[in-house]
């Protein structure tokens, strides 16, 4: 099982920094940079920015239904 977690965040951080900088150069540097050289750390980060954005997401739904109730 952890084989497998591993090897999709790893797939992740390669296509997220691969579709995100479009020359290999470009994408190897970020990924020395900002990831500490791990694939496996770009998509836990990408992994990461989808929940809060998904959170963010709930809980404006959750406030628009709220405010919709009250003002009804």
């Amino acid at each position: 099982m952890r084989n497998l977690s591993e090897a999709i965040l790893v797939g992740m951080g390669k296509l997220h920094l691969y579709l995100r900088h479009r020359k290999q150069a470009e994408a190897k540097h970020e990924l020395h940079r900002k990831y500490e050289g791990q694939y496996r750390n770009a998509g836990l980060v990408l992994l990461f920015d989808m929940f809060m954005a998904l959170a963010v997401v709930v809980v404006v739904a959750i406030v628009a239904g709220i405010l919709y109730l009250v003002t009804r």
